[in-house]
């Protein structure tokens, strides 16, 4: 106990109330997306020139969060101009210089420029910028598809890619080549986001039935998936089986396995392959369909509903880089060995989603661990709230309250800081970031922004988009955009045509969590999964 109280002094001195962040404590700490959190605190701070350098250099991965208060703090000519050009507004980069131009325009703001306007701009890029050039003349052309069909693959995918929705759907809805996809699937990655694009935005019907019959032997698995998809949206069952064989040959995750042969078997409707799904040990919304189907009770569900084995803390629940060190610990694994030493050292209440992380990995994943390590703190909400909490906060976090992601999402709920921000004035308190790593604060706060997105949307699936994608995201890409309404799949089929990948995959996740906390906390062990999937209907 004399060792944790010692850990945690030694914390909150070096971070003090004020977010005051020594660089002799920075110095000390390992190069992760914890440190670099810290860094942009430093940098924001009154440093000199050399600091500001020395903590640019420090950096696990460089980003607009760190660059901006380094360009700030170093207060030189060049990083200044630099900045200073990310940031302009598209139209006032008309009258800036090439380099200028280069560093603020995205290719989806060209729209804003008059024609004449833009072959002003090509005339000042293109002596310094060529491919830059080259994919504004694309934009600007009088047909920019045959443009388009004339350029390399970079520039090809840079344009395409990067381009606006509706300029696509007016510009580039045409049949492609099959040489062309051809060359073009050589890139995978980029081949792969090409594709998405085309099969998620609804008016791509042209290019859509392009993809249709193409060559996917050599694809990765996301683009044979997302091929599939696409052929059972236009009735081509033949070309869907095919793909999704494909795709079940380049599956390495059980969650992708099942996800394969829930397409295969709702396409067949072939009960050998229900019966395969049903035995798969990764509880998802694929198996459970299946486990329903045939009646087949759930095993491997660990309830954490025993709150008398837990005893003192043991554990500095305020310090990211102590679980960072866990992590490193058990990144090839976890034996006996380790198991017992975390079972001594995860011992309180709030430290049980720690030990659940540990568990997970030791049992290989086979285990659906269900922590409730904050039931003290949510215990005052209504049960169904407490129910999206854990939800969440289990997909967010794994309930550890230090986490913070690559863009600095924070603490158990994962909340933005520009959020948390916004969420202090609602609540009317004083803001300090670092509070956001405290279970409780972290929680109430979470707690006020899901009051806000349940008086918006009706159902567990589209809060969870929303609270990871954000609310302008789910009614403009989801709501509006004509996904779960009535037909043949759904609401499976426009689970799949999510378009970002983290939020599609997420809502899915939380699905299930909320089915099995549902469990938990209001006892309801009557209520079918069945029940929670067909209530998803689009409210628009």
């Amino acid at each position: 106990m004399f060792k944790i109280l010692f850990l945690l002094f030694t914390f909150i001195y070096f971070i003090n109330a004020n977010t005051n962040i020594e660089k002799s404590w920075l110095e000390k700490q390992p190069r992760s997306y914890a440190k670099d959190f810290y860094l942009s605190l430093y940098l924001k701070q009154d440093i000199s020139s050399d600091d500001a350098i020395w903590a640019l250099g420090q950096a696990n991965r460089v980003n607009n969060k760190l660059l901006y208060p380094y360009a700030k703090a170093l207060n030189n000519k060049d990083t200044n101009y630099t900045i200073k050009c990310m940031k302009t507004r598209t139209r006032d980069l008309l009258n800036k210089d090439a380099t200028c131009i280069k560093l603020g325009l995205r290719l989806k703001k060209v729209t804003k420029f008059s024609k004449k306007e833009l072959n002003s701009i090509i005339k000042k890029v293109k002596p310094i910028y060529k491919d830059f050039a080259k994919e504004l003349k694309i934009l600007n052309s009088t047909i920019p598809f045959l443009e388009l069909l004339k350029s390399n693959n970079k520039i090809f995918f840079d344009v395409f890619n990067k381009s606006n929705k509706i300029f696509r759907i007016n510009n580039f809805n045409y049949h492609l080549p099959s040489e062309l996809i051809t060359r073009l699937s050589k890139d995978k990655y980029k081949f792969y986001t090409f594709v998405k694009i085309i099969v998620t935005t609804p008016k791509l019907n042209n290019l859509q039935e392009s993809l249709i019959h193409i060559n996917a032997d050599n694809l990765n698995h996301k683009t044979q998936f997302m091929l599939a998809i696409n052929a059972i949206k236009h009735n081509n069952t033949d070309f869907a089986l095919k793909y999704l064989s494909l795709a079940r040959k380049t599956a390495y995750y059980k969650f992708d396995i099942d996800k394969v042969l829930f397409w295969k078997y709702k396409l067949t409707n072939d009960k050998n392959i229900l019966e395969k799904l049903s035995k798969s040990w990764s509880n998802n919304i694929y198996s459970l369909y299946a486990k329903e189907k045939l009646n087949i009770k759930i095993t491997n569900l660990i309830y954490d509903n025993n709150n008398s084995k837990y005893t003192n803390k043991n554990f500095d629940t305020t310090n990211p880089f102590l679980w960072l060190k866990v992590l490193k610990d058990i990144k090839k694994g976890v034996d006996d060995k380790k198991r017992a030493k975390y079972q001594k050292l995860f011992t309180s209440k709030d430290t049980s989603g720690y030990m659940a992380f540990i568990d997970e990995k030791y049992f290989g994943y086979k285990n659906t661990f269900l922590p409730n390590p904050y039931e003290n703190i949510i215990s005052k909400y209504p049960k169904n709230r407490q129910v999206l909490i854990n939800a969440l906060a289990k997909q967010e976090s794994r309930f550890i309250p230090t986490s913070l992601s690559t863009s600095y999402a924070m603490g158990v709920m994962q909340i933005m800081p520009f959020l948390s921000k916004d969420l202090a004035k609602q609540l009317k308190e004083p803001y300090n970031i670092l509070d956001q790593l405290k279970a409780p604060i972290n929680i109430r706060y979470a707690n006020k922004h899901l009051n806000f997105l349940e008086k918006r949307l009706n159902h567990v699936l589209f809060i969870s988009y929303a609270y990871n994608g954000g609310i302008g995201f789910t009614k403009r890409k989801i709501l509006k955009a004509g996904l779960f309404k009535k037909g043949k799949y759904e609401p499976y089929l426009s689970m799949e045509l999510v378009p970002y990948d983290e939020s599609k995959k997420y809502g899915k996740k939380v699905l299930v969590n909320y089915y099995f906390y549902n469990q938990l906390i209001n006892n309801d062990y009557s209520t079918k999964f069945s029940e929670l999937i067909n209530s998803i209907k689009n409210p628009n």
